[in-house]
């Protein structure tokens, strides 16, 4: 009984031996922990630095129509009343892609041109007047340029325009490719980069606009009030048809990634948000 007894605790000792042995064998462990994906990101915003004739007929700085860095509620490029032949206002639009390349759309509708009330001298030019929803003339005496600024607010002789006209025609413009697969209005290659911002300077008057470019300044520290907006109005061929006239719009921009999309054309990809999905 006692050899039984001694064998099994020998036995005992050897499995413990065996069990022992085995954590001794050579091993590696690697963890990788937290993989995750994360989208990026389109973050467009606008800032806009406005001028206009006052009732002294002086360019000035325009706070209604001035903001800093926002999104675009709230916010208007034009808010302007008591009109007279001849006035002219400036902007200077500043577009910031934030975070990721992307290509730049914008496109424009007229919600309202119509006459509101019918003055004596306004029937005289304007005989099929019909107040308060008639058919309005101011549309075709608002004209407007559109170019590729450097950011000084002024039209400068190396700046390009790249609409212009009565703003009447503005919807016949359709969607304005500002950076698509074909096309860059600040004459450079391919999409917007992110974290880059780009200017749009924009011209209107009542009346005849002109452009006379000035000459280019390198400095970029100057503005229209000190050196004039690149842009004549004359007020001279406009008669009473447009008088009381009113007009209302809507703008939009639209940026969209550039990777994984090089054929983007605002023309093709683009629905402003006011036209039906095809």
């Amino acid at each position: 009984m006692k050899k039984i007894i001694l064998s099994l605790s020998m036995i005992a000792v050897v499995a413990v031996v065996v069990a022992g042995a085995t954590g001794a064998f050579f091993s590696d462990t690697e963890t990788s922990t937290g993989n995750t994906f994360t989208a990026g990101a389109i973050d467009l915003k606008v800032d806009n630095e406005s001028y206009v004739t006052n009732s002294a007929g002086v360019l000035v700085t325009s706070p209604d129509t001035s903001w800093d860095l926002d999104e675009l509620t709230g916010h208007l490029f034009f808010n302007f009343a008591d009109l007279k032949p001849g006035d002219i206002g400036e902007d200077t639009i500043s577009l910031h892609v934030d975070n990721n390349d992307s290509w730049l759309c914008a496109a424009a509708q007229i919600t309202d041109d119509s006459d509101q009330t019918c003055t004596e001298p306004e029937l005289l030019d304007d005989t099929s007047c019909t107040e308060p929803n008639g058919e309005g003339e101011l549309g075709n005496e608002l004209n407007f340029a559109f170019w590729a600024d450097d950011g000084d607010n002024v039209y400068e002789v190396e700046e390009n325009i790249f609409l212009d006209g009565p703003i009447s025609n503005i919807e016949e413009a359709g969607k304005i490719a500002l950076a698509d697969s074909g096309t860059n209005v600040w004459n450079e290659t391919g999409a917007l980069p992110g974290n880059s911002t780009r200017y749009i300077g924009k011209a209107w008057c009542f009346g005849t606009l002109t452009p006379n470019a000035l000459t280019q300044d390198q400095v970029n520290t100057s503005d229209p009030i000190t050196r004039g907006t690149g842009f004549t109005c004359s007020g001279v061929a406009v008669n009473n048809a447009s008088q009381t006239d009113k007009v209302m719009g809507d703008i939009q921009f639209y940026a969209e990634q550039s990777r994984n999309n090089a054929e983007f054309t605002c023309e093709s990809d683009y629905t402003p948000a006011w036209s039906p999905v095809p």
